[in-house]
């Protein structure tokens, strides 16, 4: 419940329709949950060799503490970037929940059924979520500044989750941290462990950029597959922010059910799609691995970018269209957010699972930082950068997006065809239980 207002696009619906944010403080909140991610790097080195539900704790306590005191912010012009930064460092603590979770499931769930264990997860966390979302919306048509209490009350389930929290097991982490903890007679990496990190070291941006381009360098085919994700992440991050600026503003709705219907068509309508998919995205999962999974997952994005494009050039052009300009273009955004839907479905799975593929069991932490790392540089990246090209050329900036998946899609066919070749197995770091 608490994540479903941290982490996804409700943030910015608020300061669109509550702070009447202009298009840059828009594009912003936007950013933030995926730019967020940046700090994912560093959460994954300081997981190495400590104890994960302690860690996964103090960030769930983190996320709530910063989100309830939103509540505090009052709604003028100027509460508006309050409210973004408050948000920001409620997404970045999350962001330490998501990094340390795959962890968890990597240790908990073994690899021949951990697609399904983590939809069923994702598929309760998706239903709670966007319960939560829709209720909190319709609460906010009836008083925009409702966020003041919305946002408390959701931090109070966030300390309920630490209760529940704190009774959750690792399966053999007390003897991997005797492992890691054990001194090596020679003073050298053993068998390519990589050695819990000190505080100093995670406090310096040169280590930790050190310790990404050391394993891009080594790793050359999970390199290869970081930049398929750029690109299919530069493709849909830089057009959120145009899909809420033209849902919230163009499309006229009204203020009875303007926060309910926005809502529901950036936010709740795809992530329905995505937990009614995300079981037969499993299946598919676990019986292919991830690079041909990705190939097939990521179509999915790239028609959903095409259905937006036609909804933009809908909006844009109203007057010529006339009064069925809105039913239109809300019908063209509701298949984007199906089709996104599926691609999210997808999506969930590989995000969490996907660079298991690459890493050894006691690097998953650090690939996992990585692979969220570069996330949130595209976050921070992508949205405002598609926001300028919007506003300086138009609906065109949809083709750019569109030709970035297709290169993503081609990315993904020629790893998988290079692992049929060499007989790579679909979860090749793994043994099955």
């Amino acid at each position: 419940m608490l994540a479903g207002l941290v982490e996804g696009q409700f943030t910015s619906v608020v300061v669109s329709r509550t702070f009447h944010g202009s298009d840059l403080l828009i594009a912003i909140a936007t950013t933030t949950p995926v730019a967020a991610f940046m700090s994912s790097l560093v959460w994954g080195m300081l997981c190495v060799g400590r104890p994960k539900i302690r860690i996964f704790t103090a960030f769930v306590a983190g996320t709530t503490l910063c989100a309830g005191i939103t509540g505090a912010i009052p709604a003028s012009p100027r509460g508006a970037i309050w409210f973004i930064c408050q948000m920001a460092a409620a997404q970045i603590l999350l962001t330490g929940v998501v990094t340390v979770r795959s962890a968890v499931w990597k240790s908990n769930y073994p690899h021949t059924a951990r697609g399904r264990i983590t939809a069923r997860l994702q598929a309760v966390r998706i239903v709670t979520g966007n319960v939560t979302v829709l209720l909190a919306a319709r609460i906010c048509d009836l008083d925009p500044t409702s966020y003041r209490y919305i946002f408390p009350v959701s931090a109070l389930f966030g300390l309920l989750s630490i209760v529940f929290l704190s009774q959750v097991r690792i399966r053999g982490e007390r003897r991997e941290l005797r492992r890691q903890r054990k001194p090596s007679p020679d003073g050298d990496l053993r068998s390519g462990l990589i050695e819990p990190f000190s505080l100093t070291a995670l406090l310096s941006p040169g280590h930790v950029l050190s310790q990404m381009v050391r394993v891009l360098r080594n790793d050359r085919r999970f390199t290869q597959y970081s930049i398929a994700q750029m690109l299919t992440g530069l493709a849909n991050l830089m057009t959120i922010a145009i899909v809420v600026a033209v849902v919230t503003q163009d499309l006229q709705l009204g203020d009875e059910w303007g926060f309910w219907i926005s809502t529901g068509l950036i936010q709740v309508l795809q992530r329905l799609v995505m937990m009614a998919s995300i079981g037969r995205w499993a299946r598919l999962f676990d019986r292919i691995g991830v690079v041909r999974f990705r190939a097939i997952n990521v179509t999915c994005w790239a028609l959903s970018l095409v259905f937006g494009m036609a909804a933009t050039l809908v909006a844009e052009n109203a007057e010529q269209i006339g009064a069925v300009f809105l039913p239109l273009a809300a019908a063209f955004f509701a298949i984007r957010a199906i089709l996104s839907g599926l691609g999210l479905g997808g999506g969930a799975l590989a995000h969490t699972l996907g660079h298991l593929h690459f890493a050894r069991p006691e690097e998953a932490e650090i690939y996992m930082g990585i692979h969220v790392s570069l996330i949130g540089i595209r976050g921070l990246i992508a949205p405002l950068c598609g926001m300028w090209l919007y506003l300086l050329i138009g609906w065109p900036v949809w083709l750019i997006a569109i030709a970035f998946s297709v290169g993503s899609i081609l990315m993904y066919g020629s790893m998988a065809r290079y692992e049929r070749r060499e007989g790579i197995p679909p979860h090749p770091n793994e043994t099955a239980p």
